[in-house]
């Protein structure tokens, strides 16, 4: 479980570091660019895998979260669902779809600087949760900066 939540919280992280400058005035595009490269993977989801990923990301402690809703499926389910969340692997797989369209918004805002990262993250997470169809791309952002401040104070 550790290794997925590696795969989910690297790739969304490295994005935002690289967000934009003047990031106020970007916010608003970046979540779109962002939305957009999540949209294919996210058709392959389950709604109980994009469910479990908004439960962690809102959740206290991200990591037990997605433990504890992955057992309560039960093994034949919880299987298919940590399956699909490999898939979530593709962020960082330059050769998928996802992959090609992470790197693709990377050098699209490549000159791009944040002083305050964290803040930038939090503008962006908040630009797509009021995009129509991208809170699931906010989820997964804002469970990769909750694992990273997690990360961060053990």
């Amino acid at each position: 479980m550790k290794k997925i939540l590696f795969v989910i919280v690297v790739p969304a992280l490295m994005l935002l570091w690289v967000s934009c400058k003047s990031a106020d005035k970007k916010a608003d595009e970046i979540a779109a660019d962002m939305c957009n490269c999540f949209k294919s993977l996210e058709a392959n989801l389950s709604n109980d895998t994009k469910k479990i990923v908004d439960n962690a990301a809102n959740a206290t402690d991200p990591e037990k979260s997605l433990k504890d809703d992955v057992m309560a499926l039960g093994e034949e389910k919880g299987q298919q669902i940590g399956q699909e969340m490999s898939s979530l692997g593709d962020m960082e797989n330059e050769s998928s779809e996802t992959g090609r369209c992470i790197k693709d918004v990377e050098k699209k805002y490549k000159n791009a600087y944040t002083l305050d990262e964290e803040k930038t993250t939090q503008k962006i997470i908040k630009e797509l949760e009021g995009k129509s169809g991208c809170s699931f791309t906010a989820s997964l952002l804002k469970l990769g900066l909750r694992m990273k401040d997690k990360k961060g104070s053990d």
